[in-house]
């Protein structure tokens, strides 16, 4: 946020101190009062592509709750189906294993969830490990035929909530609104300091500056579903975990 501010507050200056000096009093005067008249015209402009960019963004957050809430219900699913396996070793066994994946996902994907790498997931390779293992037992001959059909599906729907997860965190600000957001903060700023050119210490320049900063730089902190901090979209996948500690 501070190099935003920093950069319209100069864009502004810049625009103020060309038109003091290639310009007349008279001219400078009448500059001012047509910048007046424009500003409101682009901050409304501005206004709009913000709502509509985080409109976008925040959507985006939604999803990524949803796919995440999935995704527990699923690793909860898959717990109570192995916690019906006749064979308690076995189900031990995938247990922990299935506990493993889910510890990854809640504590060790969120970085990479966040910046978009879904490819690079640390919970891939215990995920698949547990597959692995699980259809092993499933399809080899120690698995009762009535236990199959529930874990198969069970196995299914995890894979489906995990793919969920990966495909919303590939979701971004499209680059075109974000440089059009840019343009138009610019803009907005040099319409503004056109209109202090009549003032010789124009102190509130800076404050509405921070204006479009602020805005840009909550667009930007929510470009990925999964930007916004503090534990949030995971919690619901974090709060899975005790159930499986047994």
């Amino acid at each position: 946020m501070l190099v935003l501010l920093a950069v319209f507050t100069a864009v502004s200056f810049a625009a103020r101190e060309f038109v003091r000096r290639r310009c007349s009093a008279d001219d400078r005067d009448d500059l001012a009062d047509q910048a007046k008249n424009l500003i409101t015209g682009v901050a409304a402009t501005f206004g709009f592509f913000i709502g509509f960019a985080i409109t976008v963004t925040w959507g985006g957050v939604s999803a990524a709750q949803t796919a995440v809430e999935q995704q527990a219900a699923a690793v909860t699913q898959m717990s109570r189906e192995l916690g019906n396996i006749s064979d308690r070793a076995q189900s031990a066994a995938l247990t922990g294993q299935l506990r493993s994946y889910a510890e990854v996902a809640a504590t060790e994907d969120d970085d990479f969830l966040r910046s978009g790498r879904s490819s690079e997931l640390p919970s891939t390779a215990p995920l698949d490990r547990f597959e692995d293992a699980l259809y092993a037992y499933a399809y080899g001959p120690q698995a009762p035929a009535r236990e199959v059909p529930g874990l198969v599906a069970a196995a299914s729907a995890l894979e489906t909530s995990a793919a969920g997860v990966s495909a919303v965190a590939n979701r971004s600000l499209p680059a075109p609104l974000g440089a059009l957001l840019l343009f138009i903060g610019a803009l907005a700023s040099i319409v503004m300091g056109i209109t202090t050119v009549a003032y010789r210490r124009p102190v509130l320049i800076s404050v509405w500056c921070l204006i479009p900063a602020v805005s840009i730089t909550v667009v930007l902190g929510l470009a990925f579903p999964f930007a916004v901090r503090g534990g949030f979209p995971l919690a619901s996948l974090q709060a899975v975990l005790p159930g499986l500690a047994g």
